[in-house]
């Protein structure tokens, strides 16, 4: 009896994570089906690709679909940010579809007036060869979050765990882009616990060196 039953469990755990992933499965197609567009323009030869989005999917896919099509046209992509942040999944994978495009294109970011950059959208700015916003432009830099991923409320992770993840965090994203070596290391010790806020005016005025001119 003790055999039936385990065997039974076994086939009630197997048939629940079948179910988990094909609902896994519809929801991701769903999402690429039906999820946020990507806003393609041209401006002086340039294509510009304008996510006004959270960093969520279908985002890498977008850009991917976007470069896939335009290749052939231009030598230069444009990508125009409004963003409250989002996904360091996504973030990730959005960071690796750009350094794919940079191996045959240039690649710029902008972010424009009464536009924000938050969070997980600074990194993928930083990858921009040439780095414009709008004076006004709003900046926001914090430290990673875990999130649960059924409820997607935010998970508290023990002290040494959210310190190594904010440290590998910062190293992968700002310790390796042109940010200034000194505004880095004051982001570094200032960001603890908090979210720090700049227009883009601020960031050129500390020669941050996040953003590199200023479009009036």
């Amino acid at each position: 009896m003790a055999a039936s039953g385990n065997t039974l469990r076994f086939g009630a755990t197997l048939a629940l994570f079948a179910a988990l992933g094909f609902f896994a499965w519809k929801s991701g197609r769903r999402v690429y089906e039906t999820g946020p567009r990507l806003e393609i323009g041209e401006t002086d030869g340039a294509v510009v690709l304008r996510w006004a989005h959270a960093i969520e999917a279908p985002m890498a896919e977008r850009l991917a679909s976007a470069f896939d099509e335009r290749r052939g046209g231009t030598g230069r992509f444009i990508i125009d940010l409004d963003s409250p942040g989002g996904s360091l999944a996504e973030g990730r994978l959005v960071i690796e579809e750009i350094e794919r495009i940079k191996r045959t294109h240039d690649v710029d970011t902008f972010v424009g007036d009464k536009s924000v950059c938050l969070s997980m959208c600074v990194p993928i700015y930083l990858q921009g060869a040439d780095r414009s916003a709008a004076p006004s432009a709003l900046f926001m830099f914090h430290e990673p979050s875990a999130h649960d991923l059924v409820t997607d409320e935010k998970v508290d992770k023990p002290g040494f765990e959210a310190r190594m993840t904010s440290a590998r965090f910062f190293e992968r994203y700002f310790g390796r882009s042109e940010m200034d070596a000194g505004w880095r290391d004051a982001l570094r010790e200032n960001w603890r616990g908090k979210e720090l806020w700049f227009t883009a005016e601020e960031l050129v005025d500390q020669r941050a060196n996040v953003v590199e001119e200023l479009v009036r």
